[in-house]
């Protein structure tokens, strides 16, 4: 299955301490370029997922609003699809992405245009 901005995704984060598998949202697949799930709100700002809305997720969980992160290429062959955000739910995450003071425009950009819905889901 294809990768696709607004899929929900098991992917190998480095950025961890330790390494470990976590959940990201696909912006841009080219660029290999996520926003990444916490499971509690550790980095403001953020943008609440709530679980009884999104069935890839087992608690209400916070997507981190502070960067894009970058995965190489080899561990974006290997994610799991594991879900898609919804029309709704994209909406929500941009509006609160460009209100986000920590991305910078390029970014914000990024984030509308990539997640943007265009199949009415």
């Amino acid at each position: 299955m294809e990768l696709r901005p607004g899929d929900v995704v098991r992917i190998w984060d480095r950025s961890t301490t330790p390494e470990k598998v976590k959940r990201h949202i696909c912006v841009c697949p080219e660029a290999q370029l996520f926003l990444r799930i916490n499971s509690k709100a550790y980095w403001p700002p953020y943008h609440v997922l709530y679980a009884d809305e999104c069935d890839f997720l087992d608690h209400d969980s916070y997507v981190e609003l502070q960067q894009l992160w970058h995965h190489v290429r080899s561990e974006v062959r290997s994610v799991e699809i594991i879900g898609r955000l919804t029309s709704r739910q994209t909406d929500a995450l941009c509006e609160s992405a460009a209100a986000a003071p920590t991305l910078n425009a390029n970014q914000r950009d990024l984030i509308r245009d990539r997640l943007a819905p265009t199949d009415g889901a």
